[in-house]
């Protein structure tokens, strides 16, 4: 394995921190870029900053990124689509542009399994779906894939795209974890409800699955970035250039289930209150993670169970933290 140098662009947060340690664990240089100050120790380098300004003036060098960095509120997007379109497109080929003249010749970029759209509803998604995305955020992750296609085909750059499904989990020995409060990710939010006996909302009762609550694909965030490690070893073999699903390698997990997991987990039931549909909400987004197993040699490690009970420990130890000091 080569050692490279390496820049995780909004590696600060959730998924970054894990990539992070992976990559350092592996033997890589590793320099963070986040807008926001540290709140996990990191083993690497840990710069803050905008990400673009940053890999603009900065005399360090590196051979790879991995782009983390975006706006993804589903929600959120629909309704001021121009911030999403801004961070995740405009400044994104301005990244691109930079790599292009400082011949930094490799990336990994995040996408989304939301660039599917309603084609889950016809069951596990492979990579040659087409496009659909359902809401901006989606159409941004689209704009992203397509640029840098575009560059590799015109400038030589080697990427590995992941489309993530929902990275979930936690550290499994604890040490750092989902942090953001509020929460906008679904099993962070269960786990604060159940410590704060708070009603937990579950949008929509009416879709066309098992039990007409929606149906998503976790991914343990371990789980995922192992799966960076394996990006830069397939950059290393000249097989780059490839898309590939990240997801938990299951038929998915309805928002009914989830509740019934963690209450079995937790060995308390959350509290349910059910309401109306969240806009841009497909029914159903599951991955066929085959490619993945079979070029990239990745397959999920842990399971659902798995991922609540990691989520459950860290917010246990450190839920009540960040939330004092948000």
């Amino acid at each position: 394995m080569n050692k490279h140098r390496i820049l995780i662009t909004g590696g600060g947060g959730f998924v970054g921190t894990q990539v992070s340690m992976e990559l350092s664990v592996a033997g890589h240089d590793v320099t963070i870029i986040d807008r926001k100050n540290p709140v996990h120790y990191h083993p690497c380098i840990y710069r803050v900053g905008d990400y673009l300004d940053f890999i603009t003036n900065t005399e360090e060098t590196f051979d790879t990124v991995i782009h983390l960095a975006a706006e993804h509120l589903v929600e959120q997007s629909v309704t001021e689509p121009e911030k999403y379109y801004t961070n995740n497109v405009v400044k994104m080929k301005g990244l691109l542009d930079v790599m292009v003249g400082r011949k930094i010749k490799n990336i990994v970029f995040s996408s989304s399994g939301n660039t599917y759209g309603r084609q889950g509803a016809n069951g596990p998604l492979s990579e040659d779906s087409y496009y659909d995305p359902e809401n901006p955020y989606a159409s941004t992750k689209v704009a992203g894939e397509l640029l840098i296609k575009d560059y590799a085909r015109a400038y030589g750059l080697k990427y590995v795209t992941f489309r993530y499904f929902n990275a979930a989990g936690a550290d499994p020995h604890a040490r750092f974890g989902y942090v953001q409060r509020p929460a906008t990710h679904v099993i962070p939010i269960i786990c604060d409800k159940i410590l704060k006996d708070e009603l937990f909302t579950i949008h929509g009762t009416d879709y066309p699955t098992k039990d007409g609550t929606c149906v998503r694909d976790y991914v343990h965030v371990s789980d995922l970035a192992r799966a960076h490690v394996k990006a830069i070893e397939l950059i290393d073999k000249r097989q780059a250039n490839q898309t590939f699903n990240i997801g938990g390698g299951s038929a998915g997990v309805s928002v009914q289930e989830l509740v019934k997991y963690a209450g079995e987990i937790v060995g308390k039931d959350p509290m349910v209150v059910y309401g109306g549909r969240r806009a841009g909400d497909p029914a159903m987004l599951v991955a066929d993670i085959s490619k993945a197993a079979k070029i990239l040699d990745w397959v999920p490690q842990y399971d659902i169970k798995d991922i609540i009970k990691h989520a459950w420990d860290w917010e246990e130890k450190a839920g009540k933290y960040f939330e004092t000091s948000k």
